[in-house]
């Protein structure tokens, strides 16, 4: 594989012997300014924008091409090895290599897998380093330092670091089962529901392999032979051999980290919205000969529930005697919701489930421990909501570590262990196949899913003896009994695989529970442990190795997915664009938003009236609180969390008096919360929660004022629910400006989306707003119920009207008196000395694409008089979009068939206006004229001024006037001269 360059316009080129693969930037930036930049486009120097993540892809015949424009920067003392796609970074996309791997594992005889040594960076749209791409630069001896310094260095570093795996014959996130046995063609597994969350180039290949996969059968075979779109796993792969029955063999572990779950990955943490854990891994065993082939397949993890670790250290940086504590952010029916995806998503894989738990009765793990077991009761209770039909078999098996150190090298199984899960084993079989008849002896049916506190040693030695129980009773069925020497090599591959596996969770885990000792660890817990109670489920990742495999997966805030741009995609989009009814249906949802300044109480009394104002049983019901807490100066750092505690119980218990409703997300920020409830029934819907927040108070220090907010999908529809605290005082209304744009530009969910990015946008909260006018005439208007009047003087009634604050949304009609300030427990407004004059601070607001809101209903609760505001609350209808994805698959293919029919195999880029190997123009050194300035023009001749001159005034008549009775619009056609006398127009004005 070697790397080509064309500079002008910038273009780089992958070949192979046979093919080529073209990858260009439509709007690349140069680090010198010259003609090249005016003529792309003053614009092009910014990097910034849309346009950044666009590319351009071709796969070609190498024949095809010519190269002598092109540079060769094929790194001189090592080699491309395959390509891992295009990774985003700072609007800035870099092209990524294999450079340097080790063969080290060999699963079967026609499979080898490479350990990744050396990867390499390449920046497509931007030129600032190019100097590295010359080849000789590499004798200077300063080509490491200087890389440091390149933005990838860290993901380079990363990759390179021996803990990623590839292999070139076959798909490596897959397992032997899945992609099966005398295919010699490279099958694509990674974009399976299951498989693919191992795939940890994914952000980076994503695009191009959905460009592949509309290239012909042929030429996808191609490219998957190329190395040209290489997919890596991380974990452990080794080969070792050994002897079964007399002859030689090959055993084989091979392990893979799951990379899907939404936050941390590794651990003291639970599962996402969408059942994904952490510290999950899958690991395979394979045992192959030219006879047979044995595969087994074992999965382990974090307990799938919504759970995390919280530290209590003493005063001289010592954890504290019981210091650990078990922290449930969500309800028992969230993580339910959670615990079922996990289990199903393995079962529509696997088939049977049998979960072994390790987790001890004592202390911390105790209580995570009975959780889990309540879990797993009342998934097996209510089996009969789930449409798949597998077995769930469950066993609480707490090994001491003792146990595990003593039992580790022992070839002889622990009878009372194996005794568990005997009866499972037999029943799941393994993956038994005959090569010389080209028969399965068996199949893997059915799959152990382990897990201990941090699933790592224990649950890695739990495997490993299920794993050699497995081989053991496999080969008595054929009639041959294993060596010793088979069992000792097997168990020093499985500690190996533990020794790794920690060894990449420790260097990467948010937060660790080691032990601190001295008073600048104790400081460093303590501010942890404060950012974690800033807000639940928020995660600080401010490691440099954790934020380089944050790069790595896209989940930066600023980071953006590649798009390729290319006429049959554009076409195709704009045909299923316009045929969305075919696929396409629509359901209509009721929401319920409120906000209330609840004044540091928790209101002992009735709340019907806010939650249910009508009789309607709302689908979703979001409600943003603040001042849930008294926000003394230790509140503003450390918050306390009993208020939002009570407060959500007792919300989700009025709901509940109704309908079975469940708490989707619930966070706090300070004095501010954010709570969204589900309906059970449309639980099935939501998916892919992330949360995020941003402090606004002291200038972005403190969390007295900021805002919170969370994002989610339901169906197809992408909904974000915002809930803000804004400054305060009458006076401070430009203030309140600076804090709306803090929020809409500062608060970010993962690959850059922000607030306005979504279908739906609900956004509630205490703004502050006030009326500018008097208590002695805001009084008599709320009495006479003159809200118009006083809506011409509100605050944000004007700034929205201006577009300086929130544009684009809207504001039902408001018809109720102003919500602020009252005397507690009381309906009259305040009688302080300060005598604050009533306003509505207290609003809802919404925006939406496509009307998709339907507002119905906007009020305000006048009976609950506990605090010194009134709840507000409104009802909308949400049009939300429900996709077959499997109708719309089916419609995209066709469309994808029928344009290289008309157009005869056109390739997707192949009718853009650049020719790969045609000459290029040179724009420094061709003889062209200087770029434009205010003054001159390049198109004018000799250089002369740019001026319009106007033949009717430049007469020798100077008593002519434009008319102003001549349309402005030039294309209307008219009578009216464009200029009169000026005497001729003053008799007309007279």
């Amino acid at each position: 594989m070697r790397l080509y360059l064309n500079e002008k316009p910038r273009t780089f080129v992958i070949t192979t012997s046979t093919h080529a693969l073209v990858i260009r930037h439509p709007n690349p930036t140069y680090k010198h300014r010259s003609l090249r930049n005016f003529l792309h486009g003053h614009k092009h120097n910014k990097d910034n924008g849309k346009d950044s993540s666009k590319v351009l892809v071709e796969f070609v015949l190498k024949d095809f091409i010519n190269l002598s424009a092109f540079r060769d920067v094929t790194p001189k003392n090592s080699k491309l090895i395959g390509f891992l796609g295009l990774l985003s970074l700072k609007n800035k996309i870099y092209l990524g290599f294999i450079t340097n791997d080790d063969f080290v594992a060999s699963p079967t005889a026609d499979e080898k897998i490479y350990r990744i040594l050396g990867t390499e960076f390449y920046c497509l749209n931007n030129d600032e380093y190019d100097y590295l791409l010359n080849r000789n630069y590499e004798s200077l001896g300063h080509l490491e330092s200087e890389r440091v310094k390149y933005p990838a260095s860290s993901v380079r570093k990363l990759l390179s670091s021996g803990a990623f795996y590839y292999s070139k014959q076959f798909d490596i996130t897959s397992t032997i089962q899945e992609r099966g046995f005398g295919r010699t063609d490279f099958r694509l597994i990674a974009d399976s529901a299951y498989f693919e969350q191992f795939h940890w180039n994914k952000f980076m290949l994503g695009e191009l392999l959905e460009f592949r996969n509309r290239l012909t059968a042929s030429e996808q075979k191609q490219i998957d032979q190329s190395g040209f779109l290489t997919i890596i796993v991380r974990g452990y792969a080794k080969t070792v051999n050994t002897q079964i029955g007399g002859e030689e063999a090959m055993m084989t572990l091979i392990s893979k980290q799951s990379c899907a779950k939404e936050g941390p990955l590794f651990g003291d943490w639970g599962c996402d919205g969408n059942g994904y854990v952490s510290n999950y891994l899958e690991s395979e065993i394979v045992l192959y000969t030219d006879k047979f082939c044995l595969s087994y397949v074992l999965i382990r993890g974090n307990a799938p529930m919504y759970w995390e670790l919280e530290n209590s250290f003493t005063t001289k940086g010592l954890l504290a005697a019981n210091g650990k504590k078990i922290l449930f952010p969500r309800s028992f029916e969230a993580s339910q919701e959670a615990f079922v995806r996990h289990i199903e998503r393995i079962a529509i894989q696997f088939g049977d489930v049998h979960i072994f738990n390790e987790l001890s009765n004592k202390s911390y793990k105790g209580v995570l421990n009975a959780s889990l077991e309540e879990q797993i009761k009342y998934f097996v209770q209510h089996r009969e909501q789930s449409a798949l039909d597998f077995r769930l078999s469950y066993t609480h098996l707490p090994i001491p570590a003792a146990r595990v150190r003593k039992l580790w090298y022992t070839a002889q199984n622990p009878y009372d262990i194996v005794a568990t899960f005997a009866n499972s084993a037999v029943n799941f079989g393994a993956l038994f196949y005959e090569n010389s008849s080209n028969t399965f002896i068996g199949k893997q049916l059915g799959v152990f899913r382990i897990n201990s506190f941090d699933s790592l040693n224990k649950a890695n030695f739990l495997s490993k003896v299920i794993s050699q129980e497995v081989i053991k009773l496999a080969f008595q069925d054929i009639g041959i009994d294993l060596e010793r020497e088979l069992y000792t090599k097997h168990a020093k591959l499985w500690e190996e695989n533990d020794r790794q596996i920690t060894k990449m969770v420790m260097n990467y885990v948010s937060y660790s529970d080691k032990l601190k000792t001295s008073t600048q660890s104790h400081a460093s817990s303590v501010k942890t442990h404060i950012k974690k109670n800033y807000l639940k489920g928020v995660v600080d990742t401010t490691k440099p190795n954790e934020l380089a495999l944050l790069k790595l997966l896209g989940r930066l805030q600023d980071q953006q997915a590649i798009t390729l741009h290319n006429p049959l995609h554009d076409y195709v989009a704009r045909e299923l664009s316009s045929r969305q009814k075919e696929f396409t249906s629509q359901l209509q949802i009721s929401v319920f938003a409120s906000t209330f300044n609840v004044n540091g109480t928790v209101y002992e009394g009735d709340i019907d009236s806010w939650i249910y104002p009508t009789d309607v049983k709302h689908d979703l019901v979001f409600l943003g609180l603040q001042e849930i807490v008294e926000l003394k100066p230790g509140q503003i750092v450390n918050t306390d969390l009993r208020n939002k505690t009570q407060w959500e119980r007792k919300i989700l218990g009025c709901l509940s008096k109704r309908d079975k409703y469940m708490t989707m997300w619930s966070g706090q920020l300070g004095g501010l919360v954010l709570l969204l409830f589900v309906k059970e029934s449309q639980v099935k819907y939501v998916s892919n929660v992330e949360f995020t927040f941003k402090k606004t108070g002291l200038g972005g220090v403190a969390a007295n004022k900021g805002g919170v907010a969370v994002s989610f999908k339901y169906s197809d529809t992408s909904m974000c629910f915002v809930s803000s605290h804004f400054a305060a005082g009458l006076s401070n209304d430009e203030e309140r400006h600076h804090n709306y744009k803090t929020l809409v530009k500062g608060m970010k969910f993962t690959k850059n989306r922000r607030i306005p990015d979504h279908d739906v946008v609900l956004w509630v909260g205490d703004f502050n707003y006030r009326i500018n006018l008097p208590n002695d005439q805001v009084k008599p208007l709320i009495l006479q119920k003159k809200w118009g009047k006083l809506l011409e003087f509100d605050q944000l009634n004007q700034q929205m009207a201006s577009g300086e604050s929130f544009p684009f949304f809207a504001e039902q009609e408001i018809l109720f008196p102003p919500t602020y300030k009252f005397d507690n427990g009381t309906k009259i407004y305040d009688t302080s000395e300060k005598q604050r004059v009533p306003a509505w601070t207290d609003r809802i607001l919404y925006k939406s694409r496509q009307n998709a809101i339907k507002p119905n209903g906007y009020n305000c609760v006048q009976n609950i008089i506990f605090s010194d505001h009134r709840a507000v609350y409104a009802v909308f209808e949400v049009t939300v979009k429900i996709v077959n994805y499997a109708i719309k698959k089916s419609i995209s293919n066709q469309l994808y068939e029928s344009y290289k029919l008309k157009h005869g195999e056109l390739q997707d880029i192949a009718s853009l206006s650049f020719d790969v190997g045609k000459k290029i123009i040179d724009y420094d050194n061709d003889n062209l004229p200087p770029p434009s300035t205010d003054k001159e023009k390049w198109w004018l001749k000799d250089g002369k001024p740019a001026k319009v001159t106007i033949s009717a005034l430049n007469s020798e008549r100077n008593d002519l006037v434009i008319n102003p009775w001549h349309p402005i619009n030039p294309f209307v056609r008219t009578n009216e001269p464009e200029f009169v006398p000026l005497k001729e127009l003053q008799g007309m004005l007279t």
